[in-house]
């Protein structure tokens, strides 16, 4: 681990092997970092950028890419499934969006002990029910309806404008039983009263995958979105569902968030070979799945031995979340001079890799990526190799 002053640091990153979301290519590159912004971005990686003075920092051998931005995180760390946001940071995580850990009584206290205190750039979904994701072992949120008070749910997201970015909604038998549905109306909306996303967890029905997309229109979000619940997830018949391709031409958006049941392979794959890629790649990092996850470049690597290529999987994981996570106008997610400097480097493992996802299958790819180095706004956060030193 390596600390710089990201106001006062100047330097320049070399590498062979940078990744330009905006181009979808790799190529080499040298970028000057000036008080935590990126100054200059160059082709070839011989030189320093100019008149950019400080430390020079050697990523030849590794890819580098923008930092990464995971879409659906539990980062509320102390309550029932929270983890640090140190833990998304040594995985070339630079921004990431809650998913709705915190309720409105919550919301305050997330924003003051995390987000306010955080080096990594975090946004948040708010859940419906105001006790959040607490104590979601002993009961589902969605099971005591006094907690899905719209009122006070709006109220709160008018509170933080700069904080919320939408309201997230666990509709699903296990959260909610046979009040799931009355969640999932009210959440649906309050994000219809405040103009914002409303991000659904799909998972055990009730609550049927097809009255849910029927309900979602564009810049909503579907989470879990390629999971393998028995009779509710996005695959009938071994294709897609009517009422998913009828969702993605409204500008639903999907999302992965892998977690400890979100993901199936065999449901991906059918998505994949007819052409339905994630709209963005998450992890759902919390404490029950951080071991299964381990981290967005392992969840990345996954779709990349399903037939993704790497370049579409990297834009999934950096502009496209960035986007939908309300981080543009600081330049998160991409390469642009002027915008923050957040960027991460992986070391590529090309060798035969058995992955495994949440129901029980296991798949084979040829690449792993390996985190080696992370920086936000001009600071070295994580360097497992000292290059910065």
């Amino acid at each position: 681990m390596v600390a710089t002053n990201g106001q006062d640091f100047e330097a320049t990153l070399l590498s062979d092997r940078f990744f330009d979301p905006k181009l979808e290519n790799f190529a080499p590159s040298t970028i000057g970092i000036k008080k935590g912004a990126i100054s200059q971005v160059s082709a070839g990686h011989s030189s320093p950028v100019g008149s950019v003075s400080g430390k020079t920092i050697d990523l030849i051998g590794l890819l580098v890419t923008p930092g990464l931005v995971d879409l659906h995180t539990h980062l509320f760390h102390g309550q029932d499934l929270g983890v640090h946001t140190d833990t998304l940071v040594k995985h070339g995580v630079t921004a990431a969006v809650d998913a709705g850990s915190a309720g409105a009584h919550l919301f305050p206290a997330f924003k003051e002990l995390v987000i306010d205190k955080s080096k990594l750039h975090v946004k948040s979904f708010l859940n419906i029910a105001t006790v959040g994701t607490t104590s979601i072992l002993l009961q589902g949120e969605l099971k005591t309806p006094a907690y899905c008070n719209e009122e006070i749910a709006i109220a709160t997201a008018l509170d933080f404008p700069d904080e919320i970015i939408g309201i997230k909604v666990r509709a699903s038998k296990d959260v909610g039983g046979d009040l799931a549905i009355d969640g999932f109306t009210k959440a649906r909306s309050v994000a219809t009263k405040l103009g914002l996303p409303l991000m659904v967890h799909l998972g055990p029905a009730p609550v049927e995958v097809d009255y849910i997309l029927d309900r979602l229109g564009a810049g909503d979000i579907l989470t879990h979105a390629y999971t393998g619940w028995e009779g509710n997830t996005l695959v009938a018949d071994s294709k897609p569902r009517p009422s998913f391709i009828a969702a993605k031409k409204r500008r639903v958006l999907f999302d992965i968030g892998h977690g400890m049941g979100g993901f199936d392979s065999t449901v991906t794959q059918v998505l994949i070979d007819h052409g339905y890629y994630p709209d963005s790649i998450s992890t759902d990092i919390h404490t029950y799945s951080k071991e299964k996850v381990v981290g967005l470049p392992e969840v990345l690597a996954k779709f990349v031995a399903l037939g993704m290529e790497l370049s579409d999987v990297l834009v999934r994981a950096t502009t496209a979340p960035a986007e939908y996570g309300g981080f543009t106008s600081a330049g998160v997610g991409a390469s642009d001079v002027g915008g923050q400097a957040d960027f991460a480097a992986f070391e590529c493992i090309e060798d035969e890799h058995v992955f495994s996802d949440c129901h029980g299958h296991s798949f084979s790819g040829n690449l792993r990526l390996v985190p080696v180095f992370t920086m936000i706004k001009g600071e070295v956060l994580f360097d497992r190799d000292g290059r910065a030193s």
